[in-house]
């Protein structure tokens, strides 16, 4: 689980901002907490547009990438993704900061670290075991370490180490286990759904779990999908164009592969037409909604089960306000397992004192030519039981555009 995201001189990101999912003293919506911790089930972005909303998930999707990826970069390769706040110049002299929180299998890590274009810079792991703070490692100035455990296999790791690569990334590959639930946590219980599609996932998690395809077939019909009312995936054989995920030279690419032979997955919808005989369409027959709402459902019900964290840009995308709300509420639901949602929108009928508590709402904003500033509907003076919707759009809160009109005239 989350506790908190800081991140400090990355895209429109000047100054420190940080998303925390640490819940206020309010007794508001007890069901929006995550057990003993009293974490945040959700926490929900406004702003308007380039406000700087979508690059906080990237600031956790470049957190991501350089975990997961760092260990193979090469000796001279810029690290990927990096970019500073670009109207300043002194930012674009100083380095990037991400710092992040959280519980793992019940004890509480704090990893951060530091990097320019080319190397990192600090880097550091703590982790609670016993209720008391205890370092893993602490890296300071690229290449001095501090050690007060494991110090022979650290040192060991050490010397096998880049500039530009994590420490936490080259430990975990080299077998340390002090630094594999950190990794493990990162890359493997946040799922980013910046960009691509999770479409193929639910589809092929439909052929194998025919309890998830109930579940989502109940929902189809009950949101009243333009009479959907089965669905039927066939899995066959098919040569398919193949892509392999490259870093060169700091830019991150998707080169070509040569064709093989995989399984590949066919979903068909099943519909009634009027004398009540089946009639099957494909997904490009379908609407977009339709299939927004298929390839978000698949990975929900994944990261509810598992107790993932999930982080989306911009959730109602093609998408009926009263499906993103669903989405929401699943979170509060018995499904959740322990499972979290940080994402933005621009759909201000989820503003209601009845979904989100003051805790969970976050307002992004940012004047032309200036940075992102990040504040939490705790910062203003509003009760829970205050209007959060026309609180947001009379512009009490920010995060709204300012339309100049005149080109009207």
């Amino acid at each position: 689980m989350i506790i908190e995201i800081s991140i400090e001189n990355y895209l429109s990101i000047k100054d420190k901002v940080t998303i925390s999912m640490e819940s206020s003293a309010s007794k508001k919506l007890l069901q929006n907490l995550l057990g003993p911790n009293k974490l945040l089930k959700t926490a929900v972005i406004y702003g308007a547009n380039a406000s700087g909303k979508s690059n906080l998930i990237k600031g956790v999707f470049f957190i991501y990438n350089l975990v997961k990826n760092s260990h193979m970069f090469n000796i001279d390769m810029k690290i990927p993704l990096r970019s500073p706040f670009k109207l300043d110049e002194d930012s674009l002299n100083k380095p990037s900061r991400f710092e992040i929180l959280f519980i793992y299998k019940d004890i509480n890590y704090k990893y951060g670290f530091s990097c320019n274009d080319d190397k990192i810079i600090d880097e550091y792991l703590f982790y609670w075991p016993n209720g008391r703070e205890s370092q893993i490692f602490n890296r300071t100035k690229t290449k001095e370490f501090d050690f007060t455990i494991d110090k022979k296999q650290q040192d060991l790791i050490k010397s096998q180490m880049n500039d530009n690569v994590l420490y936490l990334s080259r430990a975990t590959q080299l077998g340390y286990d002090k630094t594999k639930e950190a990794y493990e946590f990162i890359v493997k219980n946040v799922a980013i759904n910046y960009g691509p599609s999770w479409v193929d996932f639910t589809i092929k998690r439909l052929h194998e779990d025919p309890k998830l395809k109930d579940k989502i077939i109940d929902i189809l019909k009950k949101a009243d999908f333009g009479g959907i009312s089965d669905l039927e995936v066939i899995k066959k054989k098919g040569k398919v164009q193949g892509f392999e995920f490259k870093i060169d030279k700091g830019e991150t690419t998707f080169v070509p592969i040569k064709e093989k032979e995989e399984d590949i997955y066919d979903i068909q919808f099943q519909h009634k037409t009027k004398n009540g005989k089946p009639a099957y369409f494909s997904m490009s027959e379908e609407s977009n909604g339709t299939e927004k709402t298929l390839s978000m459902l698949g990975p929900i019900f994944d990261i509810l089960e598992s107790g993932k964290t999930a982080f989306i840009d911009e959730l109602e995308l093609n998408l009926h306000r009263e499906i993103t709300k669903l989405i929401v509420k699943l979170f509060y639901s018995k499904m959740n397992k322990g499972a979290q949602l940080i994402f933005t929108t621009h759909d201000t009928s989820l503003l209601s004192n009845e979904i989100f508590r003051r805790d969970q709402i976050y307002i992004c904003s940012k004047e032309p030519n200036s940075n992102t500033l990040v504040k939490s509907y705790l910062d203003y003076d509003l009760r829970e039981t205050s209007d959060f919707e026309k609180a947001y759009i009379n512009g009490r809160v920010g995060g709204i555009p300012f339309i100049d009109e005149s080109i009207l005239e």
